[in-house]
Parts: C-alpha cells; sequence; structure tokens
C-alpha cells in the first residue's frame, strides 16, 4: 500500500506536469503580471509544493492521525485566507 501511494503522488505529479508542457501554447501567452518565473515553471512548482504536502500528511498519517488531521485543517484555512484576500 505504501509504494501504491508513493506511486500516486509521483504519478499525479508527472502528469500534470507533461500535461503543461502539452499545453505550453495556451500558458506562453498567459500574464506574466500575476506569475513568479514564468507560467509554466510556476505551475510545476506549485505541483511539486502539493506533491510535497501529499507525500508529508501521508508521514503524519502512518505516525499519528490526528495530527494529518490538524495540518490538513491549518492548509484547508490557510487555502481559503488566500483566496478569499485574491479574488474578492
Amino acid at each position: 500500500m505504501n509504494k501504491l501511494l508513493k506511486y500516486i503522488g509521483v504519478g499525479i505529479f508527472v502528469g500534470w506536469s507533461i500535461a503543461m508542457l502539452v499545453n505550453y501554447s495556451i500558458y506562453e501567452y498567459t500574464t506574466m503580471q500575476t506569475t513568479l518565473f514564468h507560467p509554466i515553471i510556476d505551475g510545476i512548482l506549485f505541483m511539486a509544493l502539493m506533491v510535497g504536502i501529499y507525500f508529508l500528511s501521508i508521514f503524519l498519517y502512518k505516525n499519528k492521525e490526528a495530527n494529518a488531521s490538524i495540518l490538513l485543517g491549518i492548509l484547508g484555512v490557510i487555502a481559503i485566507s488566500i483566496a478569499f484576500y485574491f479574488y474578492t
């Protein structure tokens, strides 16, 4: 099961990266005002961050389930706060 969870995380990251590279023509003309580096680079870095959080939550869940729940709750509040800040 542990290998399966790792393959799922890596598979999602690789699939996301390939999808972004295949659709490069769309992202090529995206505005650069809201990006840190380039839309493609930012997307891959964002997905790498999400995969890191995925593996961290798996690690925390194996050690103590409550810690994983707390982490996901905190990350959810942060995500909603950021969305509220930037889109209202």
